[in-house]
């Protein structure tokens, strides 16, 4: 399934909206499938956990189902259970050699903004626009984040894809980027915005913003591949 996470669920946690999408497919009476053992669980899989304050459109879903049941049948009855916040656009019968999400997204697309720091004009803006430029353009930065339980040192450059783009509006500073989607991790989004603000003088709070993943991807020789695409899954699919 293809379905959103929106404004109105932003500061709904990753395990508070999985179970708010179970108790939605028990409402609708689809023949959701369980794990074996003894503290058997829905067969829900979100293709990402999405961080607190983060949405999503669109977020991947995969669900298993114990019995039949048309895919119309359950995108209606589905939709009819679901709060504002979860839409469906669209739903998809896999197949069985499919691969599992892990196996097939490599990129995220994001959307930042915040509020512009005190003494911003036009010539801050400028400045600012020329800082990312030179962050753009550098083959590599290390940055390091800092946890309560480690410090960890990265060279971000190579995690982001495409080159950084931002605009000024209303006093609001409006940032967009691309960054690789990895099993041995990658930057988060707001390491980004805290690094820009902290080391390229960009004019925002590191700690004040609100962030949208605007895309899923499967980047193959620079072209970007979604779910309902032909060919997202090339050289993934099991017993191939």
């Amino acid at each position: 399934m293809s379905i959103t996470k929106g404004e109105e669920l932003r500061f709904l946690g990753h395990l508070d909206y999985l179970r708010t999408l179970e108790r939605a497919v028990l409402r609708a009476g689809i023949p959701v499938a369980f794990s074996e053992g003894f503290n058997p669980h829905m067969k829900l899989f979100l293709d990402s956990a999405l961080g607190v304050g983060v949405t999503a459109d669109p977020l991947y879903l995969a669900m298993g189902l114990e019995g039949d049941m048309a895919v119309e049948k359950v995108k209606k009855n589905l939709s009819l259970q679901l709060p504002k916040g979860i839409q469906i656009h669209s739903i998809v019968e896999a197949q069985d050699n499919w691969p599992k999400f892990v196996a097939v997204f490599n990129e995220d697309a994001y959307e930042m903004e915040g509020p512009v720091c005190e003494g911003f004009d036009e010539q801050v803006a400028e400045k600012a626009l020329k800082s990312l430029e030179l962050f753009n353009n550098l083959p590599s930065f290390l940055y390091k984040r800092v946890t309560p339980k480690k410090i960890r040192e990265m060279d971000v450059k190579p995690m982001i894809l495409e080159p950084m783009k931002c605009s000024f509006h209303n006093r609001r500073a409006h940032l967009t980027f691309s960054l690789v989607r990895s099993m041995t991790g990658t930057v988060q989004p707001k390491d980004i915005w805290k690094m820009l603000a902290e080391s390229f003088d960009m004019p925002w709070i590191p700690g004040e913003f609100i962030c949208s993943r605007t895309g899923t991807y499967r980047r193959v020789r620079g072209k970007r591949l979604t779910l309902e695409d032909p060919g997202v899954f090339d050289g993934l699919l099991k017993g191939k």
